[in-house]
């Protein structure tokens, strides 16, 4: 409101000094002491308003709500993702898969970045394995070819390095798993580490597989 007051006073200031020039201009003296205390006014006018004009405080706007960015991405080797993996059914290998980028598990037992696989060994593939008592052996393939995978040489959810490129044997084929043990795998120039922290018991078939991964890069 103030700044509209100032712009009307200078705009009157303004008005009085043409005013005052059109009268000079056309001679229309009115005695030196009424010109002189026109042109004080609107010049004392004038000069009130630029005042005002420049030592007015400047508004201070409220903070604008920021709008919550997505959260950061989680440093390389920190975010564990578990993943529950179902095992197909009917099959005579309990099977399932699971996708890594971004880690899900497979709808498909047999379509995936990695297949897991529970064996017994000395039955064949006419057999129900892994059932009741059999001995179960726990193996992690890449089915679909998609994945190159190695066991770590370390614990690459702690250091990533454990699955640098150089300390590596990459494979296309199937590696037995261990319980707790860290392994590697290679999409394209993505890496990702991969450990099943322990393996069903149930009865009389395995249900369901508990891993977990980490994006690595």
């Amino acid at each position: 409101m103030s700044d509209m007051v100032d712009l009307l006073l200078a705009g009157a200031a303004v008005v009085v000094l043409v005013a005052v020039t059109v009268v000079l201009v056309r001679g229309e003296r009115r005695g030196l002491v009424g010109l002189v205390a026109l042109l004080v006014l609107a010049a004392g006018t004038f000069t009130v308003a630029i005042y005002h004009h420049a030592s007015a405080p400047d508004v201070v706007l409220p903070d604008l709500p920021i709008a919550a960015s997505s959260p950061a991405a989680q440093g390389l080797g920190t975010a564990t993702l578990h993943v529950e993996v179902p095992m197909g059914a009917g099959d005579k290998y309990p099977q399932g898969a699971i996708w890594l980028d971004p880690p899900r598990a497979g709808t498909n037992a047999y379509t995936g970045d990695l297949s897991l696989l529970c064996s017994t060994p000395g039955k064949t593939d006419h057999d129900q394995n892994c059932t009741g008592g059999d001995k179960r052996v726990w193996t992690v393939e890449p089915l679909e070819k998609r994945a190159l995978v190695s066991p770590a040489t370390g614990d690459p959810f702690a250091d990533p390095a454990a699955c640098a490129e150089g300390n590596l044997s990459y494979q296309v084929g199937y590696l037995e798993l261990v319980a707790g043990k860290g392994y590697c795998a290679r999409i394209a120039d993505r890496i990702f580490a991969l450990r099943i922290p322990d393996f069903p018991v149930d009865q009389p078939l395995p249900r369901a597989l508990n891993a977990e991964v980490a994006v690595l890069g």
